[in-house]
């Protein structure tokens, strides 16, 4: 277990905890419990159904067979692994290093009834306690990005995993380095607690150098546009909200509410000027 964080994590940890509410309200966290932008096809329709499906897509690419061990790495409050327990019969162990998420994603684990398949610990994905090739899949779904150093996730991915097991990584990722430096990717990573994202060329190449072989990459910017603009729309009708309170003389949104309200503007202009795309990245250990 981790007992030392940095100012970073300690941010990122406050992060989750203050807006928690704002998913439960805008991203049906009590029914799918994600936290990812959702993944629209002709098989997700809804936004809703969009969500399940982005853990589809990620499932059968990556493969996650029946009865694989899989490490959701920076699990959030459970979504992946308890789904994994449901569809593949697979034992799935969730980290992330928010405290209070791991209560909350034990009592969706039982729930949901899966509670003897999934086990959820507070520690940071980049320096595990598991011995070297535990898992048949590290799974990481929109954690990533929030790393320090994501070559070093990568590496420990690599270590913790069986040979010929797979990592599966699904993400933002700027066009170029460089467009961490635009104003509209520095409010939205700023408002929610990103140092920064990865190209796309650079983290495959991370991975080649960690020694991952058969890497692929699927560019699924156009199935992440409409939850794009569902937060740009969130993040007018936020702010609106909070106008009118401060009109009021009522409880006005705190700092961290205040930066992710931007921040759900910001993605979406970035977006739109081409600055990110939304890429999943499956790769195998030799």
């Amino acid at each position: 277990m981790e007992t030392a964080r940095s100012t970073y994590h300690n941010d990122i940890i406050g992060y989750y905890e203050t807006t928690e509410h704002s998913y439960y309200d805008a991203w049906h966290l009590a029914d799918v419990q994600a936290l990812h932008f959702g993944y629209r096809d002709a098989k997700a329709t809804t936004f809703k159904q969009s969500l399940i499906r982005m853990n589809e897509v990620m499932m059968e690419f990556a493969p996650v067979h029946k009865g694989d061990h899989v490490l959701d790495a920076g699990c959030g409050v459970g979504g992946s692994s308890i789904f994994l327990a449901l569809q593949r019969d697979c034992t799935a162990t969730g980290i992330t290093i928010t405290p209070k998420q791991i209560a909350k994603a034990q009592a969706f684990a039982i729930q949901k009834g899966v509670a003897d398949k999934v086990s959820f610990e507070v520690m940071s994905y980049d320096k595990t306690t598991f011995a070297d090739n535990t898992f048949d899949v590290v799974w990481a779904c929109e954690s990533i990005c929030h790393a320090e150093d994501k070559a070093k996730v990568i590496r420990e991915a690599f270590r913790v995993l069986k040979p010929g097991g797979r990592l599966i990584v699904a993400d933002g990722f700027v066009t170029d380095f460089k467009n961490n430096d635009h104003p509209h990717i520095k409010k939205w990573l700023h408002g929610w607690k990103v140092n920064y994202l990865e190209s796309e060329n650079r983290f495959v190449q991370f991975m080649v150098d960690a020694g991952f072989k058969n890497i692929q990459v699927q560019d699924a910017t156009r199935h992440i546009r409409k939850s794009s603009l569902r937060l740009f729309f969130i993040s007018i009708a936020a702010y609106s909200y909070g106008v009118y309170k401060r009109m009021l003389g009522k409880n006005k949104w705190s700092d961290v509410q205040n930066a992710n309200i931007a921040a759900c503007w910001h993605q979406y202009h970035g977006m739109r000027k081409g600055l990110w795309k939304y890429g999943i990245v499956r790769g195998e250990k030799g």
